[in-house]
């Protein structure tokens, strides 16, 4: 398909179109096909920033009439750049992220391009959450199709286990809901099954009453890794649902809480949080606390600010992997702790830096290798 074929039917996709039309040269074009992970750089010919439903309609059928390669960009990070057609057809969702509560079922209907940020501040108000990704720059839209963990999920179960409605657009440009009683299968698929089954363009979720919560990050000397994950491992696997946390190696952030000796250098970093008071979250979080931990921010605050706390900026070059793991026996602890010493730090302005930062989350223990390249 070439670039005049493509321009060829943009007055018609204009007649009507509710959103915005955005094609190279436009001087919009740049920031709107910058997504967060800074290795990812596509041109593509046409994107839709859709107002609606029917906006998303007509992009369908507009991009399979003329065989575009089609990409969804929900209103989250895009890691690994499917967001982005080289080409092709980008439908942009981002103007479609209202929240809507109805607090008495105990439910939130959020559009297609909505974060957690948009969720989680449209709920709190009434003292209500569901499970959302540790970031509050997270998509609601693609962390609740591929199953989506965070911070309360042993309580609350995963994303897609509190997924009630979905409404799309199929790749045909029918718009369908899906619910255990409207095309089941459908809707069975959109557990964790990703988003190749249609443009999602809202989801219904169920709610759980949620107070203030808690947060303890805790510091240590790195050489106390295999010592402090030993025990997290330990505690993780006897605390209540109510309990949730992960644990990495990271840079020392020069904030009041790090002791000074870490500030800028490897530091073991563990975070616990629990759906309650600062004084239940001590006496549950104890075994840890004994531990002997060189710095420490505990805080009792809203789930909301809770998600904020990790937020990273865009821009920064990102590579994420992930190992599932139904237990963590010693041998991976010390092969985990061991990567640590792959971190490397160059100065900003000789170069890149690469920053191996290996952290565990998640019920099962997860470990997660988070590689970032930084400009």
């Amino acid at each position: 398909m070439t670039t005049q074929t493509v321009e060829a039917g943009f007055d018609e996709l204009r007649m009507g179109f509710a959103g915005e039309i955005i094609v190279p040269g436009d001087p919009a074009y740049d920031a709107a096909r910058t997504i967060f992970n800074a290795m990812i750089d596509r041109r593509p010919a046409l994107i839709v920033q859709c107002a609606g439903v029917a906006d998303v309609v007509r992009a369908v059928r507009f991009g399979r009439e003329r065989g575009l390669e089609i990409a969804v960009r929900g209103g989250g990070h895009g890691v690994a750049g499917r967001a982005l057609a080289e080409g092709g057809l980008v439908i942009d969702l981002r103007r479609m992220n209202a929240a809507t509560v109805d607090p008495v079922a105990r439910t939130v209907t959020v559009g297609g391009g909505a974060t957690m940020s948009h969720l989680d501040r449209a709920t709190q108000p009434f003292g209500l959450a569901t499970t959302g990704g540790r970031v509050s720059t997270t998509g609601v839209g693609g962390f609740t199709l591929g199953g989506g963990g965070g911070w309360f999920d042993r309580k609350f179960g995963l994303a897609c286990d509190n997924l009630l409605a979905v409404e799309l657009v199929t790749a045909e440009g029918h718009v369908v809901r899906a619910s255990e009683d409207e095309h089941p299968e459908l809707f069975w698929a959109l557990h964790g099954g990703g988003g190749n089954f249609g443009v999602v363009t809202s989801l219904t979720l169920r709610l759980h009453a949620l107070g203030p919560v808690t947060a303890m990050l805790l510091f240590w000397d790195p050489e106390a890794g295999p010592t402090v994950l030993r025990a997290y491992r330990d505690f993780m696997a006897v605390a209540p649902d109510e309990v949730g946390g992960g644990v990495l190696y990271m840079t020392g952030p020069p904030e009041p809480f790090v002791p000074e000796h870490l500030v800028g250098r490897l530091a073991l970093g563990v975070l616990v949080v629990y759906a309650g008071p600062e004084a239940e979250a001590r006496d549950v979080a104890a075994p840890l606390l004994r531990l002997g931990h060189a710095g420490e921010m505990i805080a009792e605050m809203p789930y909301a600010d809770l998600q904020c706390m990790l937020d990273d900026p865009p821009g920064h070059r990102n590579y994420w992997s992930a190992e599932y793991l139904d237990s963590f026996p010693d041998e991976a602890i010390d092969r985990f702790c061991a990567r640590a010493d792959d971190e490397v730090e160059v100065d900003g302005s000789a170069g890149p830096a690469l920053e191996v930062r290996p952290h565990v989350t998640g019920p099962l223990l997860r470990p997660l290798v988070v590689r970032r390249v930084l400009p």
